[in-house]
């Protein structure tokens, strides 16, 4: 198989992969900026720990690495807008993306924190690995707010989803 072609069906085969879609932020000398990821996880619960990896041209990554904090806002069903802004669709970028999408509130650390999201982790970052086009950012969590009641909103196959579009038999299992 050439490399070109494992790219390829490497790139196909994650789109079978279903992730929650959260939208990563942070804020350094007043600039806030954030990014909409899927590949974010928790790490550790001793001591409390998330995962998230961001590409290397994202220009979020340096606000992170100033900062030396980010945010991770889990997105409900409800929430597709905001994942869109946040991922370039809307064409906003920094400060713009904060004003089309949502409304914020500042952590203790000053990542913001999008008010209505499902969940919110604050998390001072640890670690930052690179690893080829993407970093791995490791950090430690200090503040967490939740908003339970809702469905999260979930990404496979080039869309949006909720956990209520699979079939009762198949949530149970």
């Amino acid at each position: 198989m050439s490399e070109q072609s494992l790219v390829s069906d490497f790139k196909q085969a994650m789109q079978e992969l279903a992730a929650s879609v959260n939208v990563v932020t942070s804020r350094h000398d007043g600039s806030r900026n954030g990014l909409t990821a899927t590949a974010v996880c928790s790490l550790s619960t001793e001591p409390a720990a998330m995962l998230v990896c961001i590409h290397k041209d994202v220009q979020a990554l340096a606000e992170i690495r100033a900062s030396g904090y980010f945010c991770i806002n889990v997105l409900s069903a409800d929430q597709q807008n905001v994942s869109d802004v946040f991922a370039g669709r809307s064409g906003a970028r920094g400060e713009q993306r904060f004003l089309e999408a949502g409304d914020w509130s500042p952590s203790q650390s000053g990542a913001p924190m999008l008010d209505d999201a499902l969940a919110s982790v604050v998390c001072e970052l640890k670690e930052m690995n690179q690893s080829g086009t993407h970093h791995i950012c490791i950090g430690h969590v200090r503040e967490v707010r939740l908003n339970q009641g809702a469905s999260p909103l979930i990404y496979a196959q080039q869309q949006y989803g909720t956990l209520t579009d699979l079939p009762e038999a198949e949530r149970a299992a």
